[in-house]
């Protein structure tokens, strides 16, 4: 080995290492770049899964504290169709105040001027009441409404990065006075549900609060004044809404203001009853004493359905009671400034643990890379559910999920590769020492201590140098190898020219096979050239030395033919009469001074113009004397004269 070189088996492990980088950076590129071109991907797939935790996880107590007051198809039934009179809806907040609610919110519109807006005003005036109203940001609309007028505003903050920008409104009806009022928009999430409400919404330089702010403004009887303070630590939102006279409460916003929802109370939890039996004087006083009513409507006909994370379509007032009963428990969940921060060490993490399992050697290392990189998927899924659960923090799983999966089948793909490739230099390397065919039965399996070895009729060539060992005797070993190397390549090129393959290398002899099929006058040509082109290229000795010369011997017969020995040091070979007679004619061709002898199978299956007797000899081992024949050369061919050694 040259000084500073490398070994070859540490080249072969950095060769894996750079491979396994490489798959980690393709890895990111990709999962980077799909979340650029399509980021509704993962956050898509993120809202579905919070979905699944809070449906898998839901919160046992009932909810008193929020009591929906449903406008449903009996109240429709009962009281008359959609819209009702002004004067109705007084008469509503006007009985659920008298059975002592706290509060009467309407998750409902009023915008337009009519008949009773000044009975609702009188009623507002008396009570805590506040009406909704909706501020339109989205985009796609080309003229956004502008009808009756925006009321509440906040005396603080101003508009700001924490706030979202509204185009248009529904505001309530100019003649509708005393109440407060807060928005009810709608966050809606890439799968179309309902993730929650904007906090504050801004519009020509105003702030308005969400429904729940103004009725927790309202029900506390505090100026409309809150304060905005940016979040700290990487798992503080990006922003806290609070009042200075409310220090237990305080909202957390994500960066864009944005107010999630918390769904981990299931529908079955809340208390819901209908506006009928409310105005009918139905309703049980116990059940809406000393809570906040929430008036919503459920009917059909109201159009007034949404989606949310807990299956199917409800009102609207429900997204509301969430919001409400998750901001008095402290448990609103909210996206963590340090989410992006979290996900690359969740990836790093899957990346490290993937690599290390990568470094175990073994076959198996091809399925066990993607399962545990699907395994370590879920685990981050399972994370995401404890963090949202638990800690009320609404980190998304996918990207490091999607790298982790991705992850684990590259890395799967990339052993695949590996070993196909030390699969191929093991076969090649065998292909070099041992026929190809037998290379390749062997390559890929055990080394097993019994014989295996099959029949074949094929027909044997038995080359060797004649005078070669005392040629050496007078040679450098170095010279002696390159003349044999020389020997062995003009062989193997004319044997596999001839479709014939080289069995093994014995000492300077070496031994090759045709199947039975093969034209006997390839196999002559074969040997005529090993012959012709050994005496034009091999060394010639001193004059005290015979000169050196090949002689090639062929017959053709049934042969045992495969691997002997031992597990631990086998050997491949063919044994057989044939073998024996090939060799032994070989031999003979010194003593008869012909460079080809074959024998009488093969005579047999070749013209008699290329061949001639040499009469019966009694060949050294046979017991049978048999007929040898001298193969006459033929004129070279012109895969002769391209020949190179």
């Amino acid at each position: 080995m040259m000084f500073g070189a490398r070994p070859p088996a540490l080249d072969a492990r950095l060769a894996r290492w750079r491979l396994r980088v490489l798959v980690l950076l393709l890895v990111a590129l990709g999962v980077c770049g799909l979340q650029w071109a399509w980021p509704a991907f993962s956050s898509g797939i993120d809202d579905r899964t919070a979905g699944f935790w809070w449906r898998a996880s839901p919160l046992p107590q009932a909810e008193r504290r929020v009591v929906i007051v449903d406008i449903d198809e009996k109240s429709l039934a009962q009281i008359g169709p959609w819209p009702w009179p002004r004067e109705r809806l007084a008469e509503l907040a006007e009985r659920l105040h008298a059975m002592e609610t706290g509060l009467v919110a309407f998750d409902i519109v009023l915008p337009d001027a009519r008949e009773g807006d000044a009975q609702l005003s009188l009623a507002a005036r008396s009570l805590p009441l506040v009406l909704g109203q909706v501020l339109v940001s989205d985009e796609d609309v080309h003229f956004p409404p502008r009808v009756g007028r925006l009321a509440a505003p906040l005396d603080s903050p101003g508009c700001g990065p924490y706030t979202v920008a509204a185009r248009g409104y529904l505001g309530i009806s100019e003649n509708i006075s005393g109440a407060a009022a807060g928005h009810i928009t709608p966050t809606v999430s890439p799968d179309g549900t309902v993730r929650g409400v904007p906090a504050l919404m801004c519009f020509d330089g105003k702030v308005y609060p969400s429904l729940t702010l103004a009725a927790l403004l309202r029900a506390s009887d505090l100026p409309p004044t809150l304060t905005v303070t940016p979040g700290a630590g990487l798992l503080e939102p990006a922003w806290h809404i609070a009042h200075p006279q409310l220090p237990g409460i305080s909202v957390p916003l994500g960066a864009n203001g944005e107010w999630l929802a918390s769904y981990a109370k299931a529908r079955s939890a809340f208390i819901s009853i209908s506006a009928a039996d409310v105005l009918q004087g139905k309703a049980p006083a116990e059940l809406l004493r000393g809570s906040w009513a929430l008036v919503g409507a459920t009917a059909l006909g109201i159009a007034d359905a949404v989606p949310t994370p807990l299956g199917g379509t409800v009102s609207g007032v429900e997204v509301h009671t969430q919001l409400i009963s998750a901001l008095l428990d402290d448990r609103t969940p909210y996206v963590p400034r340090g989410e992006r921060l979290g996900q690359v060490l969740a990836a790093a993490v899957a990346a490290l643990a993937l690599l290390a399992l990568s470094m175990r050697r073994g076959r198996a290392l091809v399925v066990i890379l993607p399962v545990a990189g699907l395994l370590l998927a879920l685990g981050l899924y399972g994370l995401q559910g404890w963090l949202l659960i638990e800690q009320h923090l609404w980190v998304g799983a996918t990207l490091p999920a999607a790298f982790a999966t991705l992850t684990g089948m590259g890395l799967g793909a990339a052993e695949l590769a590996i070993t196909r490739h030390e699969r191929e230099l093991v076969y090649n390397n065998l292909a070099s020492y041992l026929p190809r065919s037998t290379a390749q039965a062997i390559a890929f399996r055990v080394p097993a201590n019994e014989l295996d070895a099959q029949h074949a009729e094929l027909v044997l060539l038995h080359a060797d140098i004649r005078n070669f060992s005392a040629w050496c005797e007078r040679r450098p070993a170095e010279e002696s190898a390159h003349v044999l190397h020389l020997f062995f390549s003009l062989c193997a090129q004319a044997v596999e020219e001839h479709g014939g393959t080289i069995e093994e290398y014995v000492g300077d002899a070496v031994l090759a096979s045709w199947p039975r099929s093969a034209d006997p006058q390839y196999i002559l040509r074969a040997a005529h050239q090993i012959v012709r082109f050994a005496a034009d290229l091999l060394p010639q000795p001193a004059a005290d030395l015979e000169p050196l010369a090949v002689g090639v011997g062929i017959e053709q017969g049934r042969v045992l033919i495969g691997s002997f020995g031992p597990a631990s040091r086998r050997n491949h070979t063919a044994l057989g009469q044939a073998v024996t007679v090939a060799i032994r004619l070989q031999q003979l061709t010194a003593e008869l001074a012909q460079g080809v002898l074959i024998g009488p199978i093969i005579a047999a299956r070749l013209p008699r113009h290329l061949h001639r007797s040499q009469g019966v000899f009694l060949l050294e081992g046979l017991s049978e004397p048999r007929e040898v024949f001298a193969a006459l050369d033929e004129k070279p061919t012109i895969s002769d004269h391209r020949m190179t050694p």
